[in-house]
């Protein structure tokens, strides 16, 4: 349940990827449902991530060998939609002028970055630097929307946005290739490369979504189908996935303990090498376009099919309330046996399911009065 041991998720506001209003409208006043369904894909794979924290390890292992495999994809999804949410959210709001937006997207990074101080104090007590300077999900979604702020509101962002993407992508090289490894930067949980360049990627692709040109839809697809491909039958899916080609582990020693007892405990962390990134990218990429293929059906049966995605902060809350219940009962790691890493991954689905799809024809109160006074 600690955000700086798995995959977490972020604020409730138009720049995160698990907001309620985000991706609400396309240019025609609709909502993206193929946005919703990555939304409602990214919602999944951190329900299965933090269902696992639950279980003892060596059960965990065999619950979710493939959930664990692909767990990279949890954190880079999410950064995609935190990118192009923030996109999203100033083409929405530039009638109120640039640095008023800004101003409030730092203000919501700055309740993240506490938000994960936090998370981090409770979990292991307050250690400076560590408690200060961490690399956890929310802190990183928290410094990604104040970096990506700025450049996301610029008049014509695409050539600096691009620009940025072939520098961190490039430090990402350099480092990987030099065997250094730096806490935040490119170590630790959830550290800023290569997840801060997948925001800008997201952030690009709305820009090439607003284009309206098809051309480019094409051409985005093709390369992301074409390193698919390559990729795949070059390395093999698992093996991009795993060791050596697509993740290396970092290992952070801390001091955990408070008083006269002190314990110094080193936690491993796996990190995304730089060719797992386009990899990761190209999926994303294709799962869009054939989400955006499906959208004239996803729009008819959007109401039942993606409520986790169109109440995606609801998701949030209420499946971590539901895991909270369970360890509060149970103690930190309840599940000892696959078959109840099952059981309570099923239950916490349906739940959810449920809560999303009545949320969306009860809209709450406040919503409804701030919608009476626009």
């Amino acid at each position: 349940m600690n955000e700086n041991s798995g995959e977490a998720a972020s604020p409730s506001d138009p720049g995160s990827p698990i907001a309620n209003e985000t991706g609400k409208t396309t240019s025609k006043g609709r909502r993206d449902t193929a946005m919703d369904g990555l939304r409602a894909i990214a919602v999944l794979l951190m329900m299965a991530s933090h269902t696992s924290r639950l279980i003892a390890w060596d059960a965990r292992r065999e619950w979710c060998r493939f959930s664990l495999l692909i767990e990279p994809l949890t954190a880079s999804l999410f950064l995609i939609l935190v990118g192009a949410s923030l996109r999203r959210s100033w083409m929405s709001a530039r009638a109120r002028g640039r640095w008023t937006w800004i101003r409030k997207q730092g203000l919501r990074a700055l309740a993240l970055w506490v938000t994960s101080c936090l998370f981090y104090t409770l979990e292991e007590g307050f250690h400076p630097p560590d408690a200060l300077v961490l690399s956890g999900i929310l802190a990183t979604i928290g410094y990604t929307i104040f970096i990506l702020s700025p450049l996301v509101s610029l008049r014509k962002p695409v050539p600096v946005l691009g620009l940025f993407v072939a520098v961190l992508l490039g430090t990402h090289f350099l480092l990987d290739h030099a065997g250094l490894r730096w806490f935040m930067i490119n170590a630790g949980n959830s550290p800023l490369l290569p997840l801060l360049p997948f925001a800008a990627l997201g952030a690009l692709g709305v820009c090439a979504l607003e284009s309206r040109r098809k051309w480019m839809h094409l051409l985005l697809a093709t390369v992301a189908a074409g390193t698919l491909l390559s990729l795949t039958l070059k390395f093999g899916f698992a093996e991009i996935f795993n060791y050596p080609l697509g993740r290396y582990d970092t290992v952070r020693a801390i001091v955990s303990g408070t008083g006269a007892l002190r314990v110094e405990k080193t936690i491993p962390y796996y990190n995304l090498r730089p060719l797992l990134v386009p990899m990761i990218a190209s999926i994303i990429v294709l799962v869009y376009g054939l989400l955006s293929l499906l959208r004239p059906w996803l729009d008819g049966a959007a109401r039942f099919l993606l409520p986790l995605g169109r109440h995606s902060l609801d998701a949030y809350i209420v499946h971590l309330s539901i895991l909270a219940l369970f360890v509060l009962k149970g103690g930190k790691r309840p599940l000892v046996q696959t078959w109840q890493g099952d059981s309570v991954f099923i239950f916490v689905i349906f739940v959810t399911y449920l809560w999303t799809l009545w949320r969306d024809t009860h809209p709450l109160r406040w919503k409804r009065a701030q919608a009476s006074r626009k």
